[in-house]
């Protein structure tokens, strides 16, 4: 699975990066088959950071989330 993780405003370190990678791949395997790619974007707004992550899966759905955290 191809990932790409950014941040908007913020910078993202090595560490947070392999985390995801990590986690989110654990997940996508144990609940999706054949994960294509995932984009990963962390921001900050006001006074809470945001993260929205995107799955796009090989039957052609795509699997959305949006978090937030003070």
């Amino acid at each position: 699975m191809r990932y790409q993780i950014t941040g908007r405003h913020i910078d993202i370190g090595a560490a947070l990066q392999t985390h995801v990678k990590a986690e989110l791949g654990s997940i996508v395997e144990k609940y999706a088959e054949r994960p294509t790619d995932a984009n990963v974007v962390f921001s900050r707004a006001a006074h809470e950071f945001v993260c929205e992550a995107t799955v796009h899966l090989s039957t052609g759905l795509t699997a959305q989330a949006k978090a937030h955290a003070t």
